[in-house]
């Protein structure tokens, strides 16, 4: 499998240029929280061989600004996967048609797969 890191900048682009290489097929979105920043990973897939069909694009996001544009608008398959890691991540997806919590309830305070997540105050006995 082939990995490319992309800058959130050029995210977009990217993804239309492995479409027009006949990577229509999204396999996987999720996110992975390094403690300082959060790695968004993408996996498409095409008709092919394996090995050969399948691209993966990292998107590497600072704490302090988790904005990303969405990609549901062009690749309508991440539409929930997006929203979970909005969820539970706190990745804020720009363009996104119905940005809103997926798992948890309305109201609840945070996103749990963050490292700096507190379950709770106090200490563990």
């Amino acid at each position: 499998m082939r990995r490319y890191d992309v800058d959130k900048n050029r995210l977009l682009d990217a993804v239309r240029g492995l479409l027009d290489e006949g990577f229509r097929y999204p396999v996987l979105h999720t996110a992975v929280d390094h403690g300082e920043g959060v790695e968004l990973v993408y996996l498409f897939r095409a008709l092919g061989p394996p090995g050969e069909s399948e691209v993966m694009l990292a998107v590497r996001l600072d704490d302090d600004d988790l904005r990303v544009s969405s990609l549901t608008p062009l690749v309508p398959g991440f539409n929930f996967q997006e929203r979970e890691v909005y969820d539970l991540f706190g990745v804020f997806y720009e363009g996104h048609p119905d940005l809103r919590r997926l798992l948890l309830p309305d109201g609840f305070q945070g996103h749990p797969l963050r490292k700096r997540y507190t379950l709770w105050d106090g200490d563990i006995q």
